[in-house]
């Protein structure tokens, strides 16, 4: 019996190491994983490592699944760190929808 593509590497997201989640968010998003999008939508909003969170912004932002909408709008209000706001907007970009979408969601620097 063979594994459903992606488990294992789904099961990486859960890895005590955040370096090892870091990198099996960049895997799926480099294979563009569809099956990924629920578990890295878990990761982005729920993970401790801000790391692991870019990282699974930026991977559902390869995937380009529209099912990211909704965990990728609410990393944008609720996230304090901003490189992981930042890749959420890049997502979200990837997706069709401009930073002009959501005004406010990325700091400007000289005001």
């Amino acid at each position: 019996m063979t594994a459903e593509p992606g488990q294992e590497l789904f099961q990486k997201l859960r890895h005590r190491d955040a370096v090892v989640r870091r990198q099996a968010a960049r895997a799926i998003g480099a294979s563009r994983l569809k099956e990924g999008v629920r578990e890295l939508s878990q990761v982005l909003e729920q993970d401790s490592s801000a790391p692991v969170r870019r990282a699974a912004a930026e991977a559902l932002g390869k995937i380009g699944d529209p099912a990211a909408r909704g965990p990728l709008e609410r990393t944008l209000r609720a996230e304090s760190d901003a490189t992981v706001r930042e890749a959420a907007v890049a997502a979200l970009s990837r997706l069709g929808l401009g930073t002009g979408d959501y005004p406010g969601s990325l700091p400007v620097s000289g005001e």
